[in-house]
């Protein structure tokens, strides 16, 4: 019979906090009513003499119990939550050009205001008022690139906004540019992109060059080259920033020249992403305490790798060896069958080139079997459009994570990183990263490293936004000896 992975008191704690992360992992027995519901239940929550623990549906109703009526526990085991099926189909169908706010898409929806901000931060891990803002931005960004001859106005209209006042400020905070300018850039190959006033560029092209021999990105002083993928191929791409805090980025496709729209949404996307500006709007960490001691930099933002293929190949290249030897490893995988762009410069390769490979291909680069054979099958899955990676950044979290986690090989670790370091969700804690442990037992002065659960419960006062402090734990606190994030 499985054995619950986690103390009483750690589980009375996170049922008490209807904590998500825990569904599916145990459930909580109530022997007064005689019932089992998810941890994440928002029924009124029992006193702890009433509660019994167990780790499966099974063993559950063996004690005699029935499922919960409101959270469907065995529905969970079965696959799919209910309510994240039912809220995700509903949102799935609501046309953002005819809903102006956060107050509209609960009336929309069918529920209050308190009920939509849950809903959203546990299957979005975001704000409704930031989800429907960004919707809203992309849709009035693709109409710009796509219909040239509708005037600004004309697609500020179409996009739902009721002043051209509101479209513009929107936009800019969304687009980092204004309408008018983004639309400007398509003929340029360039925008110069205004960046947040707290927004820490110094950090951001440390990640860039965090493997100081990469073959897709060279930074120099405030000047960072990348090789990027666009839709029309691979393209060496120019970032360069001006200021420290806030200040601008000036972002060029080389050759320069006329864009295709395509490409100019790709490379806008691209460098927002890279940026760690495509999942902002969470709101300022908590200030430390003596229970949350890491003070997270101000404006601090979780860069994404860039190309959501690339993103993959890093969480494959990274199982289980240090940062220094996944650099390697992809290193040799990206000069093996990347795109040369000259001067030392490669564009990351694509999921048919990786595909196309044999596993003693890869295993010659140094992998072993059992990753080699996951990285091609990775490959195949994202070449057959099998695996759609930015379908899964659009959420809910719960359905990007059991897609991972239903791929031979993607254990809890690469699940997490790629939820954290490529899709771009805001809340989430890869809690058996052994660099992740080390800087938590450096940063509370703790007698040994934590496991799991217990760096799941240090990083539970950083909720909604444990990816920034990760991110701030890798790269801001450094215990001798602890690898690095990929």
């Amino acid at each position: 019979m499985p054995a619950l992975p986690y103390s009483r008191d750690f589980m009375l704690e996170r049922m008490f906090a209807a904590d998500a992360a825990f569904d599916g992992l145990f459930y909580t027995g109530v022997t007064s009513t005689g019932i089992f519901c998810l941890p994440s239940c928002r029924a009124r929550k029992p006193l702890p003499a009433h509660v019994a623990f167990h780790a499966t549906p099974a063993q559950a109703r063996a004690a005699g119990l029935r499922a919960c009526r409101r959270c469907h526990p065995e529905a969970f085991g079965a696959g799919v939550p209910p309510e994240e099926a039912a809220f995700w189909t509903a949102l799935s169908g609501v046309p953002v050009a005819e809903v102006p706010g956060a107050h509209d898409l609960a009336q929309r929806l069918g529920v209050g205001r308190g009920a939509l901000h849950r809903l959203c931060r546990d299957h979005l891990q975001r704000p409704p008022a930031a989800w429907l803002a960004r919707e809203r931005v992309h849709l009035a960004a693709r109409r710009l690139l796509a219909e040239p001859d509708t005037s600004v106005a004309g697609v500020a209209f179409e996009a739902g906004y009721g002043s051209l006042s509101a479209f513009g400020a929107q936009f800019r905070r969304g687009m980092g540019v204004s309408p008018q300018a983004f639309r400007q850039g398509l003929a340029q190959g360039s925008w110069t992109l205004a960046l947040p006033g707290d927004f820490r560029a110094l950090e951001v092209r440390r990640d860039l060059g965090r493997d100081p021999r990469s073959p897709t990105a060279q930074v120099q002083g405030q000047r960072v080259t990348l090789g990027w993928r666009l839709p029309s191929g691979p393209r060496r791409v120019t970032l360069t920033f001006s200021g420290e805090g806030g200040g601008t980025v000036t972002v060029r496709a080389e050759p320069g020249g006329p864009l295709a729209p395509a490409d100019a949404l790709a490379l806008h996307d691209l460098t927002w992403r890279a940026l760690g500006l495509s999942a902002a709007g969470a709101g300022p960490l908590p200030a430390p305490t003596p229970a949350a001691p890491l003070a997270v930099p101000p404006g601090l933002r979780v860069p994404l790798v860039p190309d959501l293929f690339d993103g993959l190949v890093w969480a494959v290249v990274g199982q289980q060896v240090t940062f220094a030897h996944a650099c390697t490893l992809r290193r040799r995988l990206v000069e093996r069958c990347g795109t040369p762009l000259g001067e030392g410069l490669w564009a990351p390769p694509t999921p048919e080139a990786v595909a196309a490979l044999l596993p003693a291909d890869l295993r010659a680069l140094g992998l072993t079997g059992a990753r080699a054979d996951l990285l091609r099958r990775l490959a195949g899955q994202v070449a057959r459009q099998e695996l759609n990676l930015s379908a899964l950044a659009r959420g809910p979290v719960g359905a990007a994570r059991r897609t991972l986690r239903a791929v031979p090989g993607i254990g809890p670790w690469t699940a997490e990183y790629v939820l954290l370091r490529v899709l771009g969700f805001p809340d989430v804690v890869p809690a058996g990263d052994a660099a992740l442990a080390a800087a938590l037992q450096w940063a509370h002065q703790l007698p040994r490293r934590p496991d799991p659960p217990q760096v799941q419960a240090l990083l539970a006062p950083y909720a909604p936004q444990r990816s920034a402090a990760v991110f701030s734990l890798w790269h801001h606190v450094h215990p001798k000896g602890a690898a690095h994030d990929p």
